[in-house]
């Protein structure tokens, strides 16, 4: 091999070299350049399972990708069941002016057999921007696992109320305690059966016609009293006698509208207007369907009778 005399040979080599190293290293930081050119703030979000969710899942919002997720991973164990799941994602430049102070979160699927990504709504327009140093909290989804768990605690807790309301039925008849005592004081039982009896005799008398409050409810002062509070009600209501007059006048208004726009359809159906008119009142798609099932009917026996007939074979 012919060894170079000087090193202005050896340049074109490293020029090369030099080139294929750039775009290498400008390939391999491609990604890095472009998130730090593009990803903007950084939001944290709650959750009380996230299943299917891993880092480098999307983040849309609007239903748009707008970022990625960075990292999942479980919070405080003995804090609340809503705030299991910690997911911090990175939004993009693109997406922060959109999102407002109410915008909420759910984590699904993009769509059918795609895999799971956190979902932003933007929220109402006419709130505040989102400040992103908050904490947004995924709502959390009733499962039918959820629900069964739920039945299994209710029944737990009922086998106990039942255990307990009779354990108290046994001290409530056995005693000791109060009320045990006064159940077996047939003494005080029958004083307070002569109580209840008397308790009724009073109440029958008072509502005797000939006593005390029936014969100042039959006065005519009664009667005035009644019909002057009879009065001021219908004056009271006087101030939006115009109002519910106007009310139900539009709204008779609106059903004879209403009524006419029937008449008029029911018309048109009977007169065969339009596609259903047709569907319903005119037999001429009757007669077609009945001729077409005639014709097919026919090509079938011709076909079971004659199978040769359509075919034909020329060798030249």
């Amino acid at each position: 091999m012919r060894r170079p005399e000087r090193w202005r040979e050896y340049l074109p080599g490293l020029l090369i070299l030099t080139v294929i190293v750039s775009i290498s290293m400008t390939v391999f930081f491609l990604d890095t350049i472009r998130r730090a050119l593009v990803e903007g703030p950084e939001i944290v979000v709650l959750a009380a399972e996230a299943r299917g969710l891993i880092p480098g899942a999307d983040v849309w919002v609007s239903g748009s990708p707008s970022g990625r997720v960075t990292r999942v991973f479980f919070g405080d164990p003995e804090g609340r069941a809503e705030s299991r799941v910690v997911i911090h994602a990175t939004l993009h430049w693109t997406a922060v002016p959109f999102l407002r102070s109410d915008a909420e979160a759910t984590i699904s699927s993009s769509s059918l057999l795609s895999p799971v990504v956190l979902k932003l709504a933007p929220g109402n327009p006419g709130s505040g921007p989102l400040d992103f140093a908050d904490t947004l909290q995924v709502p959390v989804v009733r499962s039918t696992d959820y629900l069964l768990s739920l039945v299994s605690s209710a029944r737990a807790a009922v086998d106990t109320l039942a255990l307990l309301s009779r354990q108290l039925a046994e001290r409530l008849e056995e005693g000791p305690g109060t009320v045990a005592g006064l159940r077996r004081d047939t003494l005080l039982i029958g004083r307070m059966k002569i109580m209840s009896a008397q308790a009724r005799t009073i109440s029958a008398t008072l509502r005797a016609e000939s006593s005390l409050p029936a014969r100042l409810a039959a006065d005519s002062l009664g009667t005035t009293l009644a019909a002057m509070v009879g009065t001021l009600r219908n004056l009271g209501g006087e101030e939006r006698a115009v109002e519910i007059t106007e009310a139900v006048v539009d709204l008779a208004n609106r059903l004879e509208r209403i009524s006419a726009n029937l008449d008029r359809l029911d018309t048109d159906l009977r007169a065969g207007r339009g596609t259903a008119g047709r569907a319903l009142y005119d037999d001429e798609l009757a007669r077609q369907q009945a001729a077409f099932y005639a014709r097919l009917d026919s090509l079938k026996s011709e076909l079971r009778r004659k199978p040769w007939r359509w075919l034909r074979f020329k060798l030249f």
